[in-house]
């Protein structure tokens, strides 16, 4: 009589392998991001990153919480009698502490980004989380609407908990492979039979009975995680091109008085794109030219949107692909000058369906008004900074806007941050839209330009 080894139930393997994909995955793209972060990289690429590793971090949450049920009603295949006390006490503890793994990863990661607050920058980060675009996720216990100093703690405490746990999933899981080998190779028992589909263990002198129905569950499971897997390697490469945009051509430039300080409050101003700048007077100080970092540069906007129920929740977004021109004279604000340019077909807040609704008539209109422009006519010092008075066209309507914003230079880097209050409505976005009025009128577009001095 043939020999043959106990195994895990087919939904326990594709459950198994399904949650080490996607952890695989999800840890190398988290550390890439994290990266991209630190170097204060907020293009659309990394953008999107963010976005799919949230959605697949909380998938991994929903298969860790159902493999722990299905574990708890279906006992496991037992150990080898041959395996020590010491032995089965590590194996138990090992797979108990992949459980705290992996629902404690994506709790963590949940918890921080509930806070809409950056490490990285240490500031508020109101970017919503989306479900694969499907919906928005909630904020945990509601810390989105904390005061600022609770954000800030829970944010840091959050995010330290993750990366230490990404890094104790890593040494958890050489660990795992490396026992799984040991007991293939050297104890050859079944150990690593039990969870391998197709795998006999050494001792097996044939292939067990074949289970019509096993097969086919491990069948469907494994091949709906490598289609996921294929899926998600194409949305970041498919995207990752979106976020070289014209703003690589951006210029800027700034006078430097003698008689002002580089911690100042500063301007910034932007030259219209192929078109010249105003006539330029005397200026008391040297023009200095700078290189605008498209990585650490963006154009973004925020708005509510009801849910139905009378609930609001903030969505954000952000342009890939526009020009700034910048020239800033503090001394001389009547001939400085800025000019911005945005392809609106480059819009997004990470949801798949209001991306495509943007591009269409009722809102930006893309193919037939595929660009929208901002151009300064005129500027004031303020208390703590400027203010760009200009005029902004969308969808071929021009309105009068007035852009606050600062310019701090710092050594080699200029950094300039403007936020303005449109009404959507002005410029005709979601006219004779149905659902328009769940999206509130009032849109905040936030302009980051960050440059290096040219040698």
């Amino acid at each position: 009589m043939a020999v043959s080894a106990q195994r895990y139930s087919a939904v326990a393997i594709v459950l198994h392998w399904a949650i080490a994909a996607a952890i695989i995955f999800l840890l190398p793209l988290g550390f890439w991001m994290h990266g991209r972060a630190e170097d204060g990289d907020v293009s659309a690429e990394v953008f999107r990153a963010y976005q799919l590793h949230k959605s697949i971090g909380l998938t991994v949450l929903w298969l860790s919480l159902v493999r722990l049920g299905w574990r708890l009603l279906n006992p496991p295949p037992h150990m080898p009698e041959h395996m020590p006390g010491w032995e089965r006490f590590v194996a138990v503890a090992t797979h108990w502490a992949f459980y705290g793994l992996m629902i404690g990863l994506p709790l963590t990661g949940w918890l921080y980004v509930s806070t809409g607050w950056s490490i990285h920058d240490q500031a508020p980060l109101p970017v919503a989380t989306h479900y694969f675009g499907l919906f928005q996720v909630p904020a945990l216990f509601g810390l989105n609407q904390a005061d600022i100093g609770l954000r800030e703690t829970a944010a840091n405490g959050a995010f330290t908990a993750h990366y230490l746990l990404a890094y104790a999933a890593i040494g958890l899981a050489v660990l795992h492979v490396l026992a799984a080998l040991k007991h293939h190779l050297f104890d050859k028992d079944e150990v690593l039979a039990h969870m391998v589909p197709g795998l006999r263990a050494p001792f097996e002198q044939e292939a067990p009975p074949k289970n019509t129905t096993r097969l086919a569950i491990l069948g469907l499971g494994l091949a709906v995680i490598l289609v996921a897997l294929t899926a998600a390697s194409l949305h970041l490469l498919s995207g990752g091109s979106a976020a070289t945009g014209p703003q690589a051509n951006s210029s800027f430039e700034v006078v430097e008085s003698q008689t002002t300080t580089p911690t100042a409050p500063p301007t910034t101003t932007e030259a219209p794109a192929q078109t010249p700048l105003a006539p330029q007077a005397p200026a008391q100080g040297q023009a200095s030219s700078w290189r605008v970092d498209a990585a650490r540069s963006s154009i973004a906007f925020g708005f509510s949107m009801d849910d139905g129920s009378g609930n609001s929740s903030r969505l954000d977004g952000r342009f890939a692909r526009w020009r700034a021109d910048i020239r800033f004279d503090p001394n001389d604000l009547e001939n400085s000058a800025v000019a911005v340019t945005i392809e609106t077909n480059s819009a997004s807040d990470g949801v798949a369906s209001h991306d495509a609704y943007m591009r269409e008539p009722g809102w930006f209109d893309s193919a037939a008004q595929p660009t929208a422009t901002f151009r300064s006519t005129s500027f004031r010092q303020q208390a703590n900074g400027y203010e760009a008075r200009g005029e902004l066209t969308i969808k071929g309507r021009t309105r009068n806007v007035t852009l606050p914003f600062t310019l701090i230079i710092d050594g080699a880097t200029a950094v300039m941050n403007g936020t303005v209050a449109i009404d959507r409505e002005d410029f005709d976005l979601g006219k004779d839209v149905e659902g328009a009025e769940m999206i509130s009128r009032t849109v905040d577009v936030t302009i980051r330009v960050q440059a290096t001095r040219a040698p």
